[in-house]
């Protein structure tokens, strides 16, 4: 116990679980009022708390983009945040998805189906 509890309990950064209050045992928060017996050992208390009901749910993200034109200054940022990271493939394919890079390589397609094209007239 002391004087200011809450005041010294804030000024903690690495713990499991502080109980602040002349009321506040342990076996309470064991038991009781629960954050938790299942508190982190071995100095996992500077990245996690006690277990709890967030242990045990599964979390799932997923991303929406329906508009190529509009994330384009997002696909820009990616491709400067990859290249300074040193992650060069996750550049290239970023720029793959850049609106000028998707025109270029279209037209390079048509381009070569119409050379095709033009060779096999020639054939016949």
């Amino acid at each position: 116990h002391t004087r200011n509890g809450w005041d010294v309990g804030m000024s903690c950064l690495n713990y499991g679980g502080i109980f602040i209050g002349q009321g506040a045992a342990e076996v309470l928060g064991d038991y009781g009022a629960g954050p938790n017996h299942t508190l982190p050992t071995g100095g996992t208390g500077r990245y996690t708390g006690g277990l709890s009901v967030f242990d045990f749910l599964r979390i799932r993200t997923y991303m929406q983009i329906d508009s190529t034109e509009q994330c384009q200054d997002m696909v820009r940022d990616t491709v400067r945040m990859a290249r300074l990271e040193g992650l060069e493939g996750h550049a290239r394919a970023g720029e793959q998805r850049l609106l000028s890079v998707q025109q270029q390589s279209k037209q390079q397609q048509q381009d070569t189906n119409t050379n095709g094209t033009n060779r096999e007239e020639k054939k016949d």
